[in-house]
């Protein structure tokens, strides 16, 4: 089942059609002594933990070595401190002094949310915003990752080049950081950036 469930994100695998179309259901219905294939039998397991083929977001086998992309820069200054201790004017002052480190950088924000089973992201900059809602049971994980690859749609598309980008997701940044390829996501960033 866990192969099966890899498997539907990845529609360019050859595998995936023989899997997910069911072509020969019928058939195999009609004789009962044949073994179907694991398409087929798959599928009631597949119903009873509720998969929906909808809600699968696609990923890709990236063409370009690992090896050739640029590993991105991660500062963590802001994460240093536990959330829960430390006073929002410390945050603040923290802030404003990172941001003196990095002036004449073009400033953009991102942020993921979850209400419920809804995932949504956006992306802010200046006095531009981009928002995109992700398939229901979506992780925040995933929503704060792709937050970050919406806002290089605001890179790609700028006159300016220097960028910092600012995000309150500390696994989404160690993920980057420790440039976790197989995540697609962490991949198409990495791939992102090596072409801005």
């Amino acid at each position: 089942m866990q192969y099966c469930l890899k498997l539907s994100s990845t529609a360019q695998n050859p595998a995936y059609c023989g899997v997910f179309a069911n072509q020969f259901k019928l058939a195999f219905d009609r004789n009962p002594n044949q073994i179907p294939p694991l398409g087929i039998r798959v599928q009631p397991d597949l119903h009873a933990i509720g998969f929906k083929q909808k809600d699968t977001m696609q990923s890709s086998i990236s063409a370009t070595p690992p090896w050739l992309l640029d590993h991105p820069h991660v500062n963590f200054d802001l994460h240093c401190f536990l959330k829960e201790d430390t006073p929002p004017e410390i945050y603040r002052s923290r802030f404003h002094e990172l941001c003196s480190q990095y002036d004449g950088f073009r400033r953009l924000y991102t942020d993921g949310s979850k209400i419920s089973d809804q995932v949504a992201l956006a992306a802010f900059a200046r006095n531009c915003t981009k928002t995109a809602h992700l398939p229901d049971k979506a992780s925040i994980f995933r929503a704060e990752l792709y937050a970050i690859s919406l806002v290089m749609d605001f890179i790609r598309h700028s006159k300016d080049t220097r960028f910092i980008v600012f995000s309150d997701s500390k696994s989404s940044l160690e993920a980057l950081n420790g440039f976790r390829i197989e995540l697609d996501v962490v991949l198409k960033l990495s791939k992102t950036t090596q072409a801005s």
